[in-house]
């Protein structure tokens, strides 16, 4: 094999491939209580943080769901030469969509069951072709989701025990910008671009729920490490290159003008590259207290292990460029070290019941970043963050159609760099060093804003009750009809003579029946 450039060196040395969706969690209540949900959840996204909680699950319900995500990234680049910043630029891109939708029902007060789609946040990335920032992304896009089957099983009434199998796909697209020369030469410049994807890969989610008292509730979950083995294309074009005459065509016989090869495009690509990346463990754990009826409130911790993804591994890299200036072998596989850290959260929500048709949430969090200072770029913002959200839910209908909405807002840590790891890529033409180009200053926010629709089958193979005449020869009373683990029960009026009764002797017995005569039967 020759090959004149190591493709996916060049892209994949880019963390954001490897954690830059992991922007925030799932869930559009979630959201409105900062995330603060292991310990309370009782719909469907139970199977996201916490399958036990599908116990709580009150009625065969679906829902449909859609949030946008939006990330705003400036980043003014230091030239290290004369201390200088290039002109800022900023992310472009329109906000994200990330669509949800499921199935929840109890099949009884001991077990439940759902069936979802649910995809954690992950904003898209875009930015000017040519800016400053080229070298580490021109656009992103990550989209990650799982199908998830799950059950809750209660053994006994303080503890439930949930699982669910999650079907997981990931998808990446990336492009940028890698130099022939060293330096900001435009001239230099070599277009890399990159669609990869893994369609399916297994793993599972595990949580358990404990509640001692009803006031009191205590959530553990687990998400365990997951790999994925994304395969696709990989591309370089070389349009605009000073040196674009020089290379050869990848494939003369399909250019338009066979005799014209300098018009003949030199986009050269590589169908079938794999790139594998290890996600990290995932331990979630929670406490809620109702210190009052209408009242819930949680503090939980989420641990994400990102250290586990030391390298990013590239395989089955098969690329050919020929050129006057000649080709250079690069490996078939190559391990790319990835530079994470282990990442902690803090949240805290509260939810209050105004009225029975309304509640409303608020929460918030503080999250550790997964990646040092020197190593951050404008192409994966995760230093320290915080968010702070709300939400509210409409119950109309009998409780039958319910309205969510979540909104959130994303403060992160300005950062300024002075002593970046991140440089250019190499093409390996003239010589190794490169400039760094990770320096500067990265200022950045974002926001979360979603709502969903659910429907809920109450009264589902319920039959109506009627009341019925107690005690007609002494006086009236009407059996009391309880509502089954609170699901409304209708129940037709039944009119009923009104019986005179002596205010004073409400007590006395009922006159005696007389003994029949000798000619009565």
């Amino acid at each position: 094999m020759r090959c004149y450039l190591p493709l996916f060196l060049a892209l994949l040395s880019s963390p954001a491939l490897a954690g830059g969706y992991f922007y925030s969690d799932s869930g559009i209540v979630a959201t409105g209580r900062g995330g603060a949900i292991i310990a309370s959840t009782d719909n469907q996204f139970a199977q996201y943080y916490n399958p036990a909680g599908l116990i709580r699950v009150e009625a065969p319900t679906f829902n449909i769901g859609w949030s946008f995500v939006q990330q705003n990234i400036k980043f003014d680049r230091l030239n290290d030469e004369d201390g200088t910043f290039y002109p800022a630029v900023k992310n472009e891109a329109p906000p994200y969509n990330v669509p949800q939708i499921g199935f929840a029902t109890p099949i009884n007060k001991w077990v439940a069951i759902a069936f979802g789609f649910t995809s954690p946040f992950a904003p898209s990335a875009l930015y000017d072709e040519d800016g400053p920032q080229r070298y580490t992304i021109i656009d992103t896009e990550i989209y990650q989701f799982s199908i998830t089957p799950a059950i809750a099983v209660r053994p006994i009434k303080q503890l439930t025990i949930g699982a669910g199998f999650q079907w997981k796909y990931m998808g990446i697209g990336e492009r940028l910008k890698i130099t022939m020369s060293g330096n900001d030469d435009p001239g230099g410049d070599i277009v890399v671009d990159a669609r990869l994807k893994d369609l399916f890969t297994p793993s599972f989610t595990a949580g358990v729920l404990v509640e001692p008292i009803e006031a009191l509730s205590i959530g553990l979950s687990v998400q365990p490490p997951v790999s994925f083995e994304t395969k696709g294309t990989g591309e370089l074009d070389f349009s605009g290159n000073v040196f674009e005459s020089l290379i050869e065509p990848p494939n003369p016989d399909d250019c338009e003008d066979p005799d014209d090869l300098e018009a003949c495009p030199r986009i050269f690509t590589d169908d079938d590259v794999t790139m594998t990346i290890d996600l990290p463990l995932v331990l979630r754990g929670g406490v809620a207290v109702r210190p009052i009826k209408p009242l819930e409130i949680e503090f939980a911790v989420v641990y994400q292990a990102w250290k586990v993804l030391e390298d990013i591994v590239v395989k089955d890299i098969n690329i050919e460029v020929v050129s006057a200036l000649g080709p250079a072998a690069v490996d078939e596989e190559l391990a790319l070290p990835a530079s994470f850290r282990d990442t902690t959260s803090f949240r805290l929500g509260a939810e209050y019941d105004v009225i029975k048709q309304l509640s409303v949430r608020m929460g918030g969090f503080y999250e550790t970043g997964a990646l040092k200072t020197e190593d951050l770029s404008v192409a994966l913002v995760d230093p320290s963050k915080y968010q702070i959200g709300a939400g509210a839910t409409v119950r109309l209908l009998q409780e039958r159609l319910i309205f969510d909405i979540g909104a959130a807002y994303l403060a992160f840590t300005k950062q300024e760099i002075r002593n970046s790891n991140v440089s250019q890529i190499n093409a390996g033409v003239f010589n190794d060093d490169v400039a760094v180009v990770g320096n500067g200053d990265i200022k950045a926010n974002g926001w979360l804003l979603g709502a969903q629709v659910s429907w809920a089958m109450r009264n589902l193979g319920k039959k109506k009750k009627a009341i019925k005449p107690k005690n007609v020869g002494k006086h009236v009373d009407e059996e009391v009809v309880e509502e089954a683990e609170s699901v409304p029960v209708e129940v037709d009026e039944v009119e009923v003579d009104e019986v005179e009764v002596d205010d004073e002797n409400t007590d006395a017995e009922a006159p005696a029946k007389e003994e029949p005569t000798e000619d009565q039967p």
